[in-house]
């Protein structure tokens, strides 16, 4: 890259793709193309969404500020117009900046995307929550045109991606682009192709395994009632194996996706000066501890792929210090060469890439979607996780010695001066937590 010349800057992002959906972590796993990424970039093996739920997710990645500041607590609820988010400082900066894909974010249904919702993107197609069947997905553009996509919704928003980063490429300015992948999210629908990779093949089960039905129905398009009746429930209803083998086949889709995007950078002759973030909303519990979905504190809730690749930096390849969701945006301004207007809570990522030695901020999140919404607060070791409405210690992980998670320390009188360092940290953090020591 030119001295002086600002990069382009490309999220690709996955919705409800937990950590260990890698081939790079779990070899089972076909994904060659982000397995390249993570060879030629850096590979973070404890990244965490600051709040596992598609919406507040959202809201959360493009203001930088947690749900509890940003406003953005529940799916269909908005940011400020007011809002300053990144791309809206990327602009500033002479950025070109665009959007391609699930956007969820101000609303639940379908239609056309007011660009009050757009996060400050300049440039947009794509829809809200839209579980349209794998060949009826509806994009809406700028205009609010109707493009009724007739391929799979993984294929469409990969070819998407890929028409609008060559009008991008063309403008001549630095740009920035994000595009959501609605895969591998419910409902569970490859294409037969990858369908077939994973057929007869048997899927390891989470090691906190209790059988629950991984079946989920859709409410935009509304899923046939009763469920019986639901060609998805018949497919997978009840069997979480089938659901598994489905689940990655969306993923390897996905991947496949990717690697046609990646392409097309190098064809567009801009790879060496984009820098590349593959990441995901939440993950997706698939029977850990008898659940299933998100919006919960466990590693497979809350624990998310993120790759990043830097092509004109030397980079570490993996880093094992535990980031989040709220360092994405001082990481693009520190791409970009800006700094941000906002004080924000969360750690440009480039000095970890790069293997410098930082103190990096504790992780917290939470959520308030759940019948008992939670703090959570990671070190570099342990994980606290604490009733949101009342303050009181729910849970305390060793998550080096257990990173399944499947002994609660939080009544060990043993740990009690590592619980109580880290209700301090979650006390600094929510003004309204009630440190109890």
């Amino acid at each position: 890259m030119k001295k002086g010349q600002k990069p382009n800057i490309l999220l690709i992002m996955a919705d409800q793709m937990h950590k260990y959906a890698l081939g790079a972590i779990s070899p089972f796993v076909r994904t060659p193309h982000l397995d390249r990424l993570a060879q030629q970039g850096t590979l973070f093996t404890n990244a965490y969404s600051n709040n596992p739920v598609c919406g507040p997710y959202r809201g959360i990645l493009y203001s930088g500020c947690y749900s509890k500041d940003c406003g953005v607590q529940r799916n269909g609820e908005a940011l400020s117009v007011e809002e300053e988010t990144f791309p809206k400082e990327l602009a500033r900066l002479g950025y070109e900046t665009g959007f391609v894909g699930k956007l969820h974010l101000g609303g639940d249904g379908n239609g056309p995307v007011p660009e009050k919702y757009w996060a400050g993107h300049q440039h947009f197609i794509g829809y809200q929550c839209y579980n349209g069947f794998w060949d009826q997905v509806c994009f809406y553009d700028e205009q609010g045109r109707e493009h009724l996509q007739k391929e799979h919704r993984t294929d469409a928003t990969a070819r998407l991606g890929i028409e609008r980063l060559r009008e991008l490429a063309k403008m001549g300015r630095p740009f920035l682009q994000t595009i959501f992948f609605q895969a591998p999210h419910y409902p569970e629908q490859p294409s037969l192709h990858f369908e077939q990779l994973y057929e007869g093949q048997e899927i390891p089960l989470p090691e906190q395994y209790e059988p629950v039905d991984p079946y989920t129905p859709t409410y935009s398009p509304y899923s046939q009632r009763p469920f019986e009746r639901c060609p998805d429930f018949v497919r997978y209803g009840g069997n979480m194996q089938k659901y598994l083998q489905l689940y990655y086949a969306m993923v390897s889709q996905m991947d496949a996706g990717v690697g046609r995007i990646t392409e097309e950078l190098e064809r567009l002759g801009i790879a060496n000066r984009t820098a590349v973030l593959f990441s995901s909303d939440h993950g997706d519990m698939q029977g850990s501890h008898g659940m299933k979905n998100k919006c919960l504190p466990y590693e497979r809730s809350c624990g998310v792929p993120l790759i990043i690749k830097i092509p004109w930096l030397h980079q570490k390849k993996v880093v094992s210090v535990p980031v989040s969701t709220v360092d994405f945006y001082p990481t693009c301004m520190e791409l970009a060469g800006g700094k941000s207007k906002k004080k924000l809570p969360g750690e440009s990522l480039i000095g970890l890439i790069t293997g410098k030695e930082i103190d990096h901020v504790p992780v917290f999140a939470e959520n308030h979607m759940t019948a008992k919404p939670w703090y959570l607060v990671r070190s570099e070791r342990y994980k606290l996780v604490a009733d949101a409405e009342t303050g009181i210690p729910c849970m305390l992980f060793d998550l080096e010695n257990d990173p399944e998670e499947s002994r609660n320390l939080v009544l060990e009188e043993a740990y009690g001066p590592i619980l109580s360092e880290l209700e301090r940290k979650l006390a600094g953090e929510v003004g309204n937590y009630h440190y109890s020591y």
